[in-house]
């Protein structure tokens, strides 16, 4: 475990709990009809509860297509993209995994590769690792999701100049509507 120094003023307290709130209550939209009477789909989230922006680095797929492709987003925000077969095939499914950069500041940075799967046999799959090959966050992928937190701590000054130090957690829990949580924990 290593500390890493970042040029971020870190949101701490108050106002990191009722941000942190405001993403975590953002409803998840429905899948729309047409994208659920595909064969194969699936829906992602990923809430963002860091104050990073999130940067798409990378895609893989062992099977299917975008419905909906994913795209940067902001911090303390949400993004919602989708998956489904690949039209005209037989008995095929939707698999495949993501990268994404957490740009911590202009030369820092937290990649994470996220997994999902609705395979035409065998169970909805998601994972996350530390990684900057979206095939790996597929490899990982499980029927019981998964967890991860930074072995890296980051530090840099809250508002009032003082040392505030954090980790990254991201979580993956798998179905239709598969739910990826990015958050920012702050440690002594």
């Amino acid at each position: 475990m290593s500390i890493i120094s970042i040029v971020t003023t870190i949101i701490t307290g108050a106002e990191l709990a009722v941000k942190v709130g405001e993403v975590a209550k953002k409803l998840i939209p429905e899948p729309p009809k047409d994208l659920k009477d595909k064969h194969r789909w699936i829906q992602c989230t990923i809430k963002n509860e860091t104050q990073f922006d999130m940067l798409l680095e990378g895609t893989y797929f062992d099977s299917g297509r975008y419905w909906t492709a994913p795209g940067g987003f902001s911090g303390f925000e949400q993004l919602v993209f989708s998956c489904c077969n690949g039209d005209g095939t037989i008995l095929t499914g939707v698999s495949g995994g993501n990268t994404f950069r957490v740009s911590l500041d202009d030369k820092h940075y937290y990649d994470i590769a996220l997994g999902w799967t609705n395979p035409q046999f065998g169970a909805y799959k998601a994972g996350v690792v530390q990684s900057s090959k979206a095939v790996d966050g597929y490899n990982v992928a499980s029927a019981e999701g998964g967890s991860l937190t930074s072995n890296d701590i980051f530090e840099g000054k809250d508002k009032d100049g003082k040392p505030a130090k954090f980790r990254i957690n991201v979580s993956a829990a798998p179905g239709a509507e598969t739910l990826f949580v990015v958050k920012q924990i702050l440690v002594a």
